[in-house]
């Protein structure tokens, strides 16, 4: 029998991580200890014992990069993992996972090999593909979790839990409004929560009492998209597929990852690089104490992707796009409060709604995952993490949400409507305010996770987003649409920098001015409960070229109706187009002007919305709201 022809192995270049194709063969190169004995195993594609081992001695290394370059070596036909001692290991800079198709499944013989990497060997056609774009003040993001998202029976998907899902529901977003998707994390992952350091044959033992990572806030092999989310065998042609399905209806795709402490700095900047280069991808929302901020702001590959971040971002001044944002917790507490017109609550939500630095962006939300759902926030006192098995003392304590009377669900009519009239308020509060808002997946239509604060382990009904209460919540549904498209329509509402509450044009109005029950004044007391923000639309253009309109909206959440004095407007009426108490209707078919311009009373806990109109166009306007909010996404 003719012996097998020894693969031919030369040195290769320790600069770029991962198993890359070059010209003529494919460089390998990752971070390994020297002490070890280290082998480069070779599977032929799809089985699960190598072909060949390629042993990387001393002189392969550079430091601690080992690199090696195999001439004529064809990637599409072979798979592999490296031999680290006697532990079979993956490429931490891996293009592809194999063996991980099935989210939460693991191989019950313990089999090391039952895990491998792939090559990135296929061109791909990205047909001319374009970012978006959309700055900041443009931006309205949907955050969700791509497996849980269309999981549930009822999301009228066929590919359940997968990127091609995602596509599945691209006309549902663009109905809906928003311009841009952040994604929980959708690089490979451990699925299943082990003990560190404990051996995998008595991990197989235990497996049954483990929890699920269902979020995915871990590392992991953080250059692969995940195949668990995969509905084909080709993870990376399907992500690619999801994110040019999605720039061509114009929505933007933004990835979270989590870098902890002890990850390399260089390492994550190679991450984004690959996501953005290779992926498309249009920004990054950056969790963890690994994440070198100034690194990544300084980089001019990312200068024009979203980089978010928590906490305070870098922002040294520079030129060009601004494209460093911050995502804190002081928007969703302090808004928290005033929705539920806890004292001294007020001075800090108006700070907030304002908030909009030039240095930064400010993303806004009230829901996400780390905490209460939008429907559990006005329906649970306290949160109720009973099946996450920790007795109730995981997740945050502290929620600064209210129950409106009756803790978890209620057939009382009073508190059912009290709690859609909230969820109201909540959405105006997000979405009239200065920042970018952030909407949590599901929000829009009641989704509840039963009063669970702290998800991360429950791949099931409660994690998943219920399609059920799609429904039976229309309504709240097309406000929230109708919401987007008049936040869209009115420029003065999302301008690209902070308004300055001061007439620094000589309009005769400040760009931003506060009142009460007095006009231009406003009462900052600790039992204040309302108060009105009156924005002049001559401070910003709309898309045809006119100057915006005066808009007036009166946020009160004192438990008793409260009068509002109504600014003068030379040769302008005020007219009532939206009321948040139920009894009032919500946006109104027809501009309703008032009899009364110098003072409007508002329900308790509802918000009104009011627009200046020229005298001589009140009489004849009869636009319906539907019409007036028609705009092009």
């Amino acid at each position: 029998m003719e012996e097998k022809k020894a693969r031919k192995v030369m040195q290769g270049d320790p600069r770029v991580l991962g198993a890359v194709r070059r010209s003529g063969g494919y460089n390998f190169a990752a971070a390994f200890p020297t002490e070890k004995e280290i082998r480069l195993l070779l599977y032929k594609k799809g089985q699960e014992v190598p072909e060949e081992e390629i042993f990387i001695d001393s002189s392969y290394f550079t430091g601690e990069m080992a690199s090696v370059f195999l001439p004529d070596f064809k990637g599409e036909k072979y798979e592999y993992n490296y031999q680290v001692g006697d532990e079979v290991v993956h490429d931490p800079a891996a293009a592809k996972i194999v063996g991980r198709e099935g989210f939460g499944k693991v191989d019950e013989g313990g089999n090391p090999h039952s895990i491998r990497c792939g090559f990135d060997d296929r061109r791909y056609d990205w047909e001319e593909d374009c970012r978006p774009e959309y700055p900041y003040s443009d931006t309205i993001l949907y955050k969700l979790h791509v497996r849980g998202y269309t999981m549930q029976k009822n999301s009228k998907v066929r590919k359940k839990g997968t990127f091609s899902g995602i596509i599945e529901k691209i006309p549902y977003f663009q109905e809906l409004g928003i311009t841009s998707l952040e994604l929980m994390p959708v690089y490979d992952f451990e699925e299943i929560i082990f003990p560190e350091n404990m051996p995998l044959k008595y991990a197989m033992k235990m497996k049954d009492k483990m929890k699920t990572n269902y979020w995915g806030y871990t590392k992991g092999n953080y250059f692969a998209p995940k195949p668990a989310y995969c509905a084909t065998k080709d993870s990376i042609k399907e992500f690619r597929d999801m994110v040019k399905s999605l720039h061509k209806a114009g929505i933007e795709c933004i990835l979270e990852f989590y870098f902890p402490k002890e990850t390399q700095q260089l390492l994550v900047l190679q991450v984004l690089h690959h996501w953005y280069l290779t992926h498309h991808v249009d920004g990054f929302h950056l969790i963890g104490d690994g994440v070198p901020v100034e690194m990544i702001c300084k980089d001019p590959l990312l200068c024009k992707a979203k980089l978010i971040f928590t906490g305070v971002p870098y922002t040294e001044k520079k030129s060009g796009v601004r494209n460093i944002a911050v995502c804190n917790d002081d928007f969703k507490q302090n808004i928290r409060r005033f929705l539920k017109s806890d004292e001294d609550s007020l001075n800090a939500a108006v700070r907030c709604m304002r908030a909009n630095p030039a240095a930064h962006g400010i993303i806004n939300c009230i829901t996400n995952q780390d905490g209460f759902t939008l429907m559990d926030l006005v329906s649970y006192d306290s949160k109720h993490n009973e099946e996450n098995g920790e007795d109730n003392q995981d997740g945050n304590f502290y929620n600064f949400s209210w129950n409106c009377g009756v803790e978890g669900p209620s057939r009382k009519l009073s508190v059912r409507k009290l709690r859609e009239q909230q969820m109201r308020n909540a959405w105006l509060l997000l979405l009239l305010s200065q920042g970018t808002p952030m909407i949590y997946a599901g929000d829009e239509f009641g989704n509840s996770q039963q009063g669970n604060n702290n998800a991360y382990c429950q791949d099931n009904e409660t994690g998943w987003v219920d399609w059920k209460c799609f429904n039976k919540n229309k309504e709240m549904i097309d406000f929230v649409k109708d919401v987007i498209a008049f936040r869209k329509q009115h420029p003065i509402l999302h301008p690209e920098k902070e308004l300055r509450v001061m007439d620094y044009k000589s309009f005769g109005y400040p760009d931003l001015s506060y009142h009460s029950s007095r006009a231009w004044y406003a009462s900052y007391e600790d039992v204040s409960h309302h108060i009105g923000l009156m924005y002049c639309g001559l401070y910003a253009k709309k898309d045809d070229g006119q100057s915006d309109d005066f808009i007036y909206v009166a946020y009160n959440f004192h438990w008793e109706a409260q009068d509002f004095a109504l600014p003068r407007i030379k040769k302008q009426k005020w007219c009532r187009i939206f009321h948040s108490a139920p009894e009032e209707g919500y946006f109104l078919k027809e501009e309703e002007e008032l009899e009364n311009q110098k003072m409007v009373e508002v329900a308790p806990r509802s918000i009104s919305i009011f627009i200046g109109r020229q005298e001589k166009d009140v009489c004849i306007h009869g636009n319906t709201l539907k019409q007036s909010l028609t705009i092009k996404c």
